[in-house]
């Protein structure tokens, strides 16, 4: 063994994970730690992005491309509570990272020293991040980094993934001990974590699946997450059923798949929400069944469960059940199952009568096509965004990757972005975090830079987060950002509308002495940042923009102005009790008894 700081001890661990990034903000408690990557800087770079919680969003996006976690380090006090935004949002998304947060020094606990979270429990950071982490442990000694280091690095990327943190006195960053600093390819040799089905579940899910006709399979983000497309679309061919998706789910298949049907939700895919309707059988893999994913759980809009069977199948044994009751429950990894469930269709010789409901829901399909299809070239001024994100599909190549924020843009972009390849379409989920996709663009861009990375987002989500454009130009990741400017949190002001019977306040920004429309000028704010901006008002004006940004090599701002009236089309509903849900605009409820 020999003596390492406490410093030299996480700095050394990491490199042998083969982390190549730490990102977060420096402040008292921070700076012990980075002294520990001062000499690495050639194995491990510090990436500082101008907030805690950018940090922490780059990172996760990092982790859904690559499968690596990385450290995201905050100082002590309002650092750690910075942090927690983009925690949670990993979290809801089983994704991770791991939080390294300082506190006061080992001596100083429970004195009120400065940013100690004290006062009735001393020092306790971790109480405030547990129900948002996997595992949360304060360090008490610097032997203690030696133990929790690789258990974090374990947990984090077995199972259900997601963020785990360490709480660390920032004496202990400079105190030293007589440790061996460990291997970590020890879990990697000798941790299987990817569970099967019994052979006799995967039987019988089969045996429904081959007696219904109109059967469906759900994909979920833990089809993604799990790394199983291509046995999800094998099955899916050789079984001859259709496939929808959660929003996480989405990109599982490419949307020119005669089998696939788009996202089911609120603001989804028509011919997913219909099949979804109307459908006897419905195996769910790696899907949570969440409220704007299930209309709210309201009977006819996105579901009928039942009569409409379900097997759920789930790596986390609490998600199976916890919204619809479930005819066959199944706790297994979603690669493994699907794997399990076509060797056994084959060596069975199974063969499936469904081609009349294919036949149904490709008239389902052809309806929607032709719904969307015309507004490739709406010429209206302002500018429709459907007209925006079906130039950006036809301009962009099939490897860019999409990171959404929150707002009306997400909706758009899961109706009118087709995802030709897996892992090409980022977007928050649970949590549903604003600046998630201005800030986790840059992430997408260094986890993948021989893609071309795009953002779109909306005035609201930007004005959160927007110095990530002077990140993008200080660390020279060429991204694009498409800012669809409507001088309002559009998402909000139209639930007002559709809910409140036009009841609008405080959603659309105005100056208070006119009552005049107003925001930034958003490209000379990008401008002011080093990166390229520009204002777009006329439709024809965008493609040319767009196309010159991703061939520009610069960050880039576009700044579209849209049509604030244009709403997004309800393929079923959500529901804010006790106020009544609005009815599609496009399709119709269907109760089935």
């Amino acid at each position: 063994m020999a003596e390492y700081r406490g410093n030299e001890i996480i700095a050394e661990y990491l490199i042998k994970e083969k982390i190549p990034y730490i990102m977060g903000y420096a402040g008292h408690g921070a700076i012990g730690l980075l002294d520990g990557i001062y000499d690495r800087t050639d194995k491990i770079k510090v990436i500082w992005p101008r907030v805690e919680q950018a940090a922490g969003f780059m990172a996760d996006v990092y982790f859904r491309l690559t499968g690596v976690p990385l450290p995201v380090y905050a100082s002590t006090g309002p650092g750690p509570m910075n942090l927690t935004i983009a925690v949670a949002n990993a979290f809801y998304d089983s994704s991770a990272f791991l939080a390294i947060t300082g506190q006061v020094t080992t001596d100083q606990f429970d004195t009120g020293a400065l940013q100690e979270e004290y006062r009735y429990f001393p020092g306790d950071f971790p109480s405030v991040i547990k129900p948002i982490v996997k595992h949360s442990w304060q360090v008490r000694k610097v032997e203690d980094l030696v133990r929790y280091l690789p258990k974090a690095y374990k947990l984090m990327r077995s199972g259900r993934p997601g963020p785990c943190h360490l709480d660390i006195p920032y004496d202990l960053y400079i105190h030293r001990a007589d440790v061996e600093i460990p291997e970590p390819e020890q879990w990697a040799t000798t941790l299987s974590w990817r569970t099967s089905a019994s052979p006799e579940a995967v039987d019988k899910a089969l045996e429904m699946l081959v007696k219904t006709p109109r059967a469906l399979i759900l994909a979920g983000g833990g089809v993604m997450i799990s790394g199983a497309t291509e046995e999800l679309k094998a099955l899916a061919n050789y079984l001859n059923i259709p496939v929808y998706t959660t929003l996480m789910g989405k990109g599982v298949m490419s949307e020119d798949d005669a089998l696939y049907l788009g996202v089911a939700g609120c603001w989804g895919d028509y011919p997913a929400a219909e099949a979804a309707r109307n459908a006897d059988l419905i195996l769910a893999i790696g899907a949570r069944f969440s409220d704007l994913h299930c209309a709210s759980w309201l009977p006819g809009y996105t579901y009928n469960i039942p009569p409409t069977k379900l097997i759920q199948v789930d790596i986390d044994a609490s998600e199976i059940g916890r919204n619809y009751p479930v005819e066959l429950g199944i706790v297994a990894d979603a690669k493994s199952f699907l794997a399990q469930m076509l060797e056994a269709a084959k060596a069975k010789g199974v063969k499936r009568d469904g081609q009349a409901w294919v036949n149904e829901v490709y008239g389902y399909k052809t309806e929607w096509r032709n719904f969307v299809t015309p507004y490739a070239e709406n010429n209206e001024v302002p500018i429709d965004p459907r007209r925006i994100l079906l130039d950006m599909r036809r301009i962009a190549p099939k490897d860019t990757i999409m990171v959404v924020d929150v707002g009306n843009n997400q909706a758009w972009v899961e109706q009118y972005w087709d995802t030709p390849q897996p892992k090409t379409h980022i977007s928050p989920g649970g949590f549903a975090a604003m600046g998630f996709g201005v800030c986790g663009v840059l992430g997408a861009k260094l986890a993948r830079p021989e893609s071309p990375c795009v953002n779109v987002c909306s005035d609201g989500g930007f004005m959160m987060t927007p110095h990530a454009v002077a990140t993008a130009v200080e660390y020279d990741l060429p991204v694009v950002w498409v800012l669809f400017n409507n001088y309002s949190i559009g998402c909000i002001r139209d639930l007002q509308r559709f809910y409140l019977d036009g009841r609008e306040i405080g959603t659309s920004f105005r100056k208070v002495k006119t009552g005049e429309l107003w925001n930034p000028d958003f490209a000379k704010m990008a401008e002011s940042m080093g990166a390229r901006g520009v204002r777009i008002e006329k439709p024809g004006d965008f493609a040319p923009a767009f196309e010159a940004a991703l061939k520009s090599e610069v960050p880039t701002l576009l700044d579209v102005i849209i049509n604030r009236d244009t709403p997004v089309p309800l393929t079923s509903t959500w529901q804010m009790p006790p106020i009544p849900a609005a009815e599609p605009t496009f399709g119709k409820r269907k109760v089935r008894k």
